[in-house]
């Protein structure tokens, strides 16, 4: 692939960060299915619409959106992640779904047709652009007049108890990473509702609203299976990193006791906090 202005990322999403997502990416988009609803539904997608799916992943955004839009319509997914993109077509192949396109490419500098799409959406695939001004530009010219965004990104870190509870059960352990803040790239690089209003305007974008959602996330069956789940998450890996080892086993141990009491008969749930972003191009 060529002309790429994100080669962390992209060096990230094809190397360990890649092959650690599939692993098994249907039990991580039933953990973040909430989010995926949350997104369409703010989408409102129609019969016949083109769709740009950014940072689509391993497609599942992606596939729902093509059945929305029908028949007459089509989706294209793009990615930096050759690994995620390839379970996508599979998948998209396996559910016979032929609406559907996948690119390996970086957003920010790939070359869009002129007004192809109808609607870019994003399930937390904007937030590692490396000059999200540039991104979003770009996107914009592949978007027809009145071409609409609706995207998926974390709220702050005191918003995502998903996060803050197992971090606060390690703080006796180890040490929290950065997360990424307002000043480049990371998880949460577009929690701050006033950054996003002026990149988006700055990139030419209009209409823009912020809408909080606030979701339950079931991270497992149990807490042993959860504890699993947060431990590969990033942030999970980050501060297992600078556990010492002789203290793993017990830092693990106070995160499930921690998950216990936010356990029920379906599993373990948590609340998540994301934004809901909507504009429009031109």
């Amino acid at each position: 692939m060529t002309n790429v202005a994100n080669t962390d990322q992209y060096d990230a999403w094809n190397g360990d960060s890649g092959q650690r997502w599939i692993q098994d990416p249907d039990r991580r988009d039933q953990v973040m299915a909430p989010i995926a609803d949350a997104l369409l539904t703010a989408a409102v997608l129609t019969s016949g619409e083109t769709v740009l799916d950014i940072g689509c992943g391993c497609g599942a955004t992606t596939l729902t959106a093509a059945e929305a839009v029908g028949s007459d319509g089509a989706v294209t997914g793009i990615d930096l992640s050759e690994p995620m993109l390839d379970v996508a077509r599979r998948r998209s192949a396996g559910a016979a779904i032929d609406n559907t396109t996948f690119v390996q490419g970086d957003a920010q500098t790939h070359h869009f047709d002129s007004a192809v799409f109808d609607v870019a959406i994003s399930r937390f695939g904007t937030m590692f652009f490396a000059d999200p001004r540039a991104a979003f530009t770009n996107i914009a010219a592949g978007l027809g007049p009145g071409g609409r965004v609706c995207l998926a990104t974390w709220r702050p870190l005191v918003a995502n108890q998903w996060l803050t509870l197992p971090g606060a059960a390690l703080l006796s352990y180890g040490s929290l990473p950065d997360t990424g803040d307002d000043t480049g790239p990371g998880m949460f690089a577009q929690s701050d509702s006033d950054l996003v209003r002026r990149v988006l305007a700055s990139a030419g974008y209009r209409d823009i609203t912020l809408h909080p959602v606030d979701v339950t996330l079931t991270l497992g069956p149990h807490p042993d299976e959860a504890a699993e789940y947060l431990a590969e998450t990033g942030p999970g890996r980050a501060v297992l990193a600078s556990v010492p080892d002789r203290d793993k086993p017990a830092a693990l141990d106070a995160v499930r006791a921690a998950l216990a009491g936010h356990t029920d008969h379906a599993g373990v749930h948590l609340g998540a906090g994301i934004w809901i972003i909507t504009a429009v191009a031109g």
